[in-house]
């Protein structure tokens, strides 16, 4: 089986294989132990919300600030993705949080999609925006730069971050400069906050939600999402680990399925989640005793859901 992964984060998938290269890169010496390193990497198993979760980024990132380090990155992750016999990915990254050692935007995402050439694995880049104060001017930047590279490397852009703390609404402008620029885009919503958020994603003209997971909320959601055939990005391991559902059992994938949802399964950050396609298939296929034909649907899904 081939797999596909569309909600990927670059930061979030860093292993400790690829860890030490990029150290190497930057000069830097680890002296700590495997566990030490991969402690920093990967969420608790008491992770307490999605912001909690989001502080595991912090840590990878110090090592993705020269282009040679992003360049590695993507290279080496796309060597990991061959390993597990995916096909294809979509993988994203916020321009703006690789900048300290004097980067450009542009800058980051030229060596990005340097690391995509001639990779063993066919892939683009999702550019996000964040969530956040003060950083209007980054969130347009990006969007411009994703225009400059679009069919270049780049498929589309996507908005990230502390969704609780920062509601979507607020982003209505940003993403009129998106459609402007006729540029696609995902919005991260439905998670730690619920069906609103996506209510105004799909006002705003997302093609894809990420994760999506909360529509089932609201019933009227579920039926508009299937009749406008917008995919969900859903992340079975992340939900959990983030505490949007504290049981597996009680996860929707096949009141989705059921309704006619475009749904999607992906790894979210395969790192800092310790996962990957091949084991939210497995997980979700044990749990809710998916056929083979279930399967398969899953992975339809995912070549329709394709930017």
């Amino acid at each position: 089986m081939k797999y596909r992964d569309l909600h990927l984060h670059l930061d979030g998938s860093i292993s400790l294989t690829s860890l030490k290269e990029l150290a190497r890169l930057g000069s830097y010496e680890l002296t700590e132990s495997d566990p030490y390193l991969l402690n920093k990497l990967q969420v608790s198993p008491d992770c307490r919300n999605l912001n909690e979760y989001l502080t595991k980024f912090a840590f990878p990132l110090f090592f993705m600030q020269t282009e040679e380090q992003l360049t590695a990155s993507v290279k080496n992750l796309l060597a990991e993705l061959k390993a597990l016999d995916y096909e294809y990915a979509e993988i994203r990254f916020a321009p703006q949080l690789h900048l300290t050692k004097g980067l450009t935007q542009e800058k980051v995402v030229e060596a990005c999609i340097k690391g995509l050439k001639d990779g063993p694995v066919d892939a683009k880049l999702i550019l996000c925006a964040l969530r956040g104060d003060g950083n209007e001017n980054e969130n347009y930047e990006t969007f411009e730069i994703a225009k400059q590279f679009l069919s270049k490397g780049v498929c589309a852009v996507d908005l990230a971050g502390a969704e609780a703390l920062y509601s979507t609404d607020k982003y209505k402008e940003l993403f009129k400069r998106a459609r402007d620029l006729e540029v696609p885009f995902t919005i991260h919503a439905g998670e730690a906050d619920g069906p609103k958020s996506i209510y105004t994603a799909l006002e705003f003209g997302a093609r894809r939600i990420g994760h999506g997971v909360r529509a089932f909320e609201d019933k009227a959601l579920v039926k508009e999402i299937a009749r406008l055939k917008i995919p969900l990005e859903l992340c079975p391991t992340s939900n959990l680990q983030t505490c949007v559902f504290s049981d597996i059992k009680d996860y929707p994938i096949m009141q989705y399925l059921d309704a006619g949802i475009i749904a999607t399964v992906n790894s979210d950050n395969m790192s800092v989640s310790h996962t990957d396609v091949p084991r939210e298939l497995e997980l979700l296929k044990k749990t809710f005793s998916l056929s083979d034909s279930d399967i398969e649907l899953i992975q339809k899904n995912s070549v329709i859901a394709s930017f």
